[in-house]
């Protein structure tokens, strides 16, 4: 090989190396600079809360049966369970809003001394169902209709919304707000001029609910009060502001 030829080889070495190097360059740069533009943001949580009635509620109720044999228990309850339901759909409760949720069998035993074995005395029979009460006035009669039709089992009243969408866009709007005032207050005090969004997180996803426990007996003079009162639906969210 000639010198000529060698060097006019090292040369496009060299030109092709620096062009290499230049396209490396280019190609990360933007991603850089992009990196320094979101560096300087503040970062707050927004929360907006919005307070409405519920229009619809769950009840848990049942029966419990105690007999020698299984199977007089899980008549007794059978019994007990159609006279239940039968109430209930009197009360415009329909079949789809009545939905098993336990049901169980489990022997009642105690411990024999003379003969060192656990002896079954009797069985116990229990069926759960929920019963979702659409018309929120009419809870109370519900419950008095279960306790007279049966129902010797009873727990929670659960009040919520059927659509609670609306009412979570609302609360949106709010934790929005709110998430900018405090990034305004915080911008204002360090002196600094608040950019725009650049990151927005949503926290919640809505979907309130609450619980009111049933003591109930069936020795009573008046209908069992039951007091729905306000829901809260929170929506909360994170936002990065630039700055």
């Amino acid at each position: 090989m000639s010198k000529r030829l060698y060097y006019t080889i090292t040369v496009l070495l060299i030109a092709l190396a620096m062009f290499g190097f230049v396209l490396i360059f280019n190609a990360t740069w933007p991603s850089t600079a992009s990196a320094d533009e979101t560096k300087n943001v503040i970062t707050v949580n927004g929360e907006g809360v919005i307070k409405v009635k519920p229009d619809m509620a769950y009840v848990n109720m049942g029966v419990e049966t105690i007999n020698k044999t299984a199977k007089e228990a899980q008549d007794k309850n059978a019994d007990a369970m159609n006279k239940l339901i039968q109430a209930l759909k009197g009360l415009g409760i329909t079949e789809d809003d009545i939905k098993t949720t336990n049901y169980s069998i489990y022997p009642e035993q105690y411990y024999d001394d003379k003969t060192n074995q656990n002896i079954i005395s009797g069985y116990h029979v229990t069926n759960m169902v929920e019963v979702t009460v659409r018309d929120i006035n009419n809870v109370g009669n519900v419950i008095d209709s279960a306790g007279e039709s049966g129902a010797n089992r009873m727990y929670n009243v659960r009040f919520t919304i059927s659509d609670d969408s609306a009412y979570y866009q609302q609360a949106l709007k709010i934790a929005a707000k709110n998430a900018k005032d405090k990034a305004e207050g915080i911008a204002k005090g360090l002196g600094v001029n608040l950019g725009a969004p650049v990151k927005v997180i949503e926290q919640s996803s809505g979907g309130p609910i609450v619980y009111n426990n049933i003591e109930y007996m069936k020795a009573r003079e008046a209908a069992t009060p039951i007091s729905s009162g306000e829901l809260e639906i929170t929506a909360q969210i994170t936002v990065d502001y630039s700055f």
